[in-house]
């Protein structure tokens, strides 16, 4: 039996002994009064009356009792574990030493595909699993909760490398249940957990930064397993109010890959990468660490405005020729408050609106995908191009494209990097030629080889972004290459 269910049926015992044991004494006062006064009573219709009030009132009372019992149970009413609230409240009175999120990634998949009965199924046999086996046999004060539908909440008594060990056994052993697939994510603390509701955030923000896909950090060639460590619960506070601290000083640091037009071997477009600058140290803050923790704060808006204006001032400092791409959030592009606030900076700077290219990346199609594609539509009437990134990456991708023009499409970096593949290159053939016909150019990233270029050229892609087509450049060095001023002079 699941901790949870142990206490919901302790809950429910002195809940019962509450509501029984006054009962109990109103029923013997009744019968005293009935059956050992010594006045007799006349059983009349009066007497009649106000002994079915009595009754009345007892069960109605006891109905009572068990509808506030049923509204202010501990359990998750799929799965058993503790819901959300309890889980809070469990862990505030008895700080756990090691807290983690598991996530079901493809439940919407299963949600698709077997139905909701099946997939919630599933997440109540998971949870069963967790709190029957070796995970809660081996670690000490174990206990479960849900958050959402996809996310598990675990605490422990037992240290944060204990917890990870028996979580990353736990999903080898059962990455199939009910005869399913599960993809999982998991991510563990330890310390410090006297605010359970922050630390789940963090534990939330580390399962992000593995799904960050705005932006590819410069570090990041090829793709690597990196070692997994466990932060500390304050290390994290830390490094969140590291974060807030320098998007408030809008301490950003811009810098600029090049993508090269294979049909002229000249660059004219940079891409964009941005970090944040730490102002403790001056050390720079990659994407993946702090775009989690911008959006959970809400400034997500704020960040892609002032990546926006700060591209706008790079693009008054050099040649006109010089096209600039840039990652801006969906969900801030979906606000027409925001669109009004960029279009305002846009004519304000006097900008050829067409040497800007958003570039936007979806994994899973917007669920009101006519609304948002009307917003890209007034980006694309106001001159301003846009690029969809990451293209066959998901059947998203071809949703998006049939219902909208956009001017470029970026190939997923699978394709790429698998080149050698006949079966590979006749797909990415496909895709150019598909791309041709509805008025798109082409481009592909993480070029490392001449034989890549030359079979991308074989493909007839447009361009090329990686280390053949030229080295990433800083803000200062891209304006010193391309200011037309200095040439003047």
């Amino acid at each position: 039996m699941l901790d949870s269910e142990k206490e919901e049926r302790a809950r429910h015992f002195k809940l019962a002994l509450r509501v029984g044991i006054p009962l109990l004494i109103f029923i013997f006062l009744m019968a005293y009064g009935v059956f050992f006064k010594e006045d007799k009573i006349e059983w009349n219709l009066e007497t009649w009356a106000l002994l079915g009030a009595m009754i009345f009132v007892i069960v109605y009372f006891i109905y009572f009792a068990l509808e506030i019992s049923r509204k202010e149970t501990l359990l998750d009413r799929i799965t058993g574990g503790y819901h959300y609230d309890s889980f809070i409240d469990r862990a505030k009175k008895h700080p756990p030493k090691s807290l983690a999120v598991l996530q079901v990634n493809n439940l919407p998949i299963i949600n698709e595909n077997f139905g909701v009965k099946r997939a919630d199924n599933l997440l109540k046999h998971l949870v069963r699993l967790l709190g029957d086996e070796s995970l809660a046999k081996s670690a000490s004060n174990i206990y479960i909760g849900r958050k959402n539908g996809s996310e598990f909440l675990i605490a422990s008594d037992s240290e944060a490398e204990v917890l990870e060990k028996l979580l990353e056994e736990f999903i080898e052993k059962h990455k199939i249940i009910d005869d399913i697939d599960i993809a999982y994510s998991v991510a563990v603390i330890r310390n410090n957990i006297d605010d359970p509701e922050k630390s789940i955030d963090q534990l939330r923000d580390l399962l992000a930064r593995s799904e960050c896909k705005r932006v590819v950090d410069e570090e990041e060639v090829l793709p690597q397993k990196s070692i997994n460590l466990i932060p500390d619960a304050q290390k994290l506070s830390k490094e969140e109010q590291e974060v807030l601290d320098a998007l408030n000083r809008q301490t950003l640091s811009f810098q600029f890959r090049p993508l090269m037009n294979l049909h002229t071997n000249e660059v004219d477009i940079y891409e964009v990468s941005v970090k944040l600058i730490s102002p403790i140290d001056n050390r720079p803050i990659t994407p993946k660490v702090f775009l989690p923790i911008i959006n959970r704060q809400n400034f997500g808006e704020h960040y892609d405005f002032l990546i926006f204006k700060n591209v706008l001032n790079v693009a008054r400092l050099i040649d006109n020729h010089i096209s600039l791409s840039f990652n801006i959030s969906p969900f801030s592009l979906r606000k027409n408050s925001f669109i009004e606030k960029i279009f305002k900076e846009l004519d304000e700077s006097k900008i050829d609106s067409s040497r800007l290219m958003v570039e936007l990346y979806e994994r899973r199609k917007h669920h009101r995908l006519d609304e948002y594609l009307e917003r890209l539509k007034v980006l694309k009437h106001k001159g301003i191009r846009l690029c969809l990134d990451n293209f066959g990456s998901s059947n998203a991708s071809m949703e998006y494209i049939r219902h909208f023009p956009f001017d470029m499409i970026q190939l997923d970096r699978d394709f790429v990097l698998n080149l050698d593949n006949e079966q590979n290159r006749s797909i990415i053939k496909s895709f150019v030629s598909m791309a041709k016909e509805m008025n798109m150019l082409s481009g592909a990233k993480w070029v490392d080889s001449q034989d890549k270029v030359d079979t991308l050229k074989e493909l007839n892609i447009d361009y090329i972004q990686g280390y053949v087509a030229g080295r990433i450049l800083s803000e200062d060095e891209l304006i010193n290459l391309f200011n037309p001023l200095e040439k003047k002079g």
